[in-house]
């Protein structure tokens, strides 16, 4: 609000305005800060003088001194001149000088100085690849970190170094020298940290919220949001923030029960770069130890059933009758299951991936007003057994197409799994073990490289590839192929599937303790995340 006073004054009017700076040549003009006073003729102001003030507290503060000084001094111009000298003397560290009133020494209250910038000291590193933080102002020094493009840090030091002007920084766990043309400090950081800096929400307050189609308590409902999991906030509206919970789904929460924080990426310690290199060489090693112990079941299980086929062999063996060709009985043919869906693939227009024929739909949420906030999703948790998963079929499921014997499983209709439960156990193990190994590696829309970008039906297309089950394209497609189980009843290596209004539009791999995998956003990439960060609406199976 632009606030307009007027104050009193032995020689004339002086106007002081909120909101705007003054620029004035005088005479013995006095410009400090935002404060700027004209004055006219000896010992007076001139009739047009103004005065334009901040409405921060510094001007606020002035507009005191002002006012007390036209109320009770001879002598304002003088002393108020006498106020802004000490007001700069205080801030450059100085004694303050006395203001000399009819013979008495006073002292003359002082202008806050303006607070600085929360990114004077924050710099933004500018580089093709990285840099390596050193120990020392040289290229002679230890090497204690790297950092990265786009990375935060802030500035402790400025130091005259080898071959110019280098910064001591602090970066997550790095400390140490580097050289200031790498970085970018001030306003222009400040400006790129908002591009750079990933904002991250949280349900707060409330056991669950309502995601909104529009930035307001009236629209849609598009699903609904847990605490245990973290959404990136992609901009603001009003009172509502906008929420991208993945590629596939954008929408609007209320801000009163979110809690935001900013992420930066920062340079990381050499140990820490090692502990990374290690941490993926163990995924890597979990997943070809998985794969081997599903091999070595297969063959497990092919010696069994050889086993088995032997010691039903006839004790006594009889010629087998000779009859010609032409009289030969005709065998028996077995006729393939019908497909569940025709394959054919087209784009989904709302932005995920889509497939022709019937799509699968689920009921859209129910529209409600106020309260945002709702009973909080039941999480998905694998089922209570004291065997390991895939030993059993889940309870109330059904057996898979063309199987009359319980344990012996199926990948669907055209991709048999194994004929047994350890198989079907170290299946599951397996596919969760080789798709963990890809865990950061990038989102591509429209993707289906485990390495060099997926989207999220590509994601679980390529890992079901790997055991040679084929699951179709498309999330849709994905769930139309399987044998839907109950949500409650999935098991690790089963598929969770995400829908906006009556269409499926994401897809998920369980991985156990209420956990998925999924590729997410081209923020975060291939990511964990809690199976209920969404809503799931469908659960099915290719491996029982």
């Amino acid at each position: 609000m632009r606030k307009h006073v007027r104050i009193p004054a032995h020689h004339g009017v002086i106007s002081a305005a909120s909101g705007s700076r003054a620029r004035c040549l005088r005479n013995g003009v006095l410009a400090l800060c935002s404060v700027c006073v004209c004055m006219g003729g000896a010992g007076g102001f001139c009739s047009q003088a103004a005065m334009n003030l901040e409405t921060e507290a510094p001007a606020a503060g002035a507009s005191v001194i002002i006012n007390h000084y036209h109320a009770s001094s001879l002598d304002p111009g003088t002393e108020l001149e006498a106020a802004f000298t000490q007001s700069l003397a205080a801030s450059a560290g100085q004694d303050a000088p006395k203001a000399e009133t009819g013979g008495r020494a006073e002292e003359v209250p002082t202008v806050a100085a303006p607070a600085k910038s929360e990114y004077d000291n924050v710099a933004i590193s500018r580089v093709s690849n990285y840099v390596n933080v050193r120990s020392d102002a040289s290229t002679s020094g230890a090497v204690v970190g790297k950092i990265y493009n786009n990375c935060a840090a802030t500035i402790l030091e400025t130091v005259d170094g080898e071959g110019g002007t280098w910064y001591r920084i602090q970066s997550g766990n790095v400390q140490g020298f580097i050289k200031a043309q790498y970085f970018i400090t001030g306003s222009e950081a400040e400006s790129v940290a908002r591009q750079v800096g990933t904002s991250f929400a949280r349900v707060s307050n409330t056991s669950s919220l309502r995601l909104r189609e529009e930035p307001n308590l009236e629209s849609r409902t598009l699903d609904v949001l847990t605490p245990e999991a973290e959404y990136e906030v992609i901009g603001e509206e009003g009172d509502f923030a906008k929420i991208s919970v993945d590629n596939d789904l954008v929408g609007y929460v209320f801000k009163d029960y979110i809690h935001i924080r900013v992420e930066f990426n920062k340079a990381v310690t050499t140990d820490e770069e090692k502990a990374k290199k290690a941490e993926e060489e163990r995924l890597k090693k979990e997943a070809d130890e998985a794969i081997r112990r599903l091999e070595q079941a297969k063959l497990e299980a092919a010696a069994k059933e050889s086993s088995a086929q032997s010691s039903k062999a006839p004790e006594t063996t009889k010629a087998p009758a000779t009859k010609a060709p032409e009289t030969e009985a005709a065998q028996e043919t077995v006729k393939a299951p019908a497909p569940v869906f025709d394959g054919t693939i087209e784009a989904n227009p709302a932005g995920g991936n889509a497939a022709s024929g019937a799509p699968e739909t689920v009921k859209a949420p129910e529209t409600t007003k106020e309260p945002e906030t709702t009973k909080a999703p039941e999480t998905t948790k694998a089922p209570e057994s004291p065997k390991a998963p895939g030993t059993d079929k889940a309870p109330g499921s059904v057996q898979a197409p063309g199987s009359n014997k319980p344990g012996t499983g199926s990948g669907g209709p055209d991709n048999p799994v194994g004929g047994s439960s350890e198989v079907a156990n170290a299946t599951r193990s397996a596919i969760v073990a080789y798709a963990r190994q890809f865990l950061g590696n990038p989102y591509v829309y429209g993707g289906t490289s485990l390495t060099d970008g997926a989207d999220c039906s590509g994601f679980t297309q390529a890992i079901f590839a790997h055991f040679g089950i084929a699951i179709g394209r498309s999330s849709r497609d994905q769930a139309a192929k399987g044998r839907e189980i109950s949500v409650g009843d999935v098991q690790p290596g089963d598929l969770l599937f995400y829908a906006s209004g009556n269409y499926i539009n994401h897809v998920a791999l369980y991985i156990g303790g209420g956990q998925i995998i999924h590729s997410s956003t081209e923020r975060t990439g291939i990511t964990t995340a809690p199976s209920n960060y969404r809503t799931p609406c469908k659960a099915v199976t290719f491996l029982d």
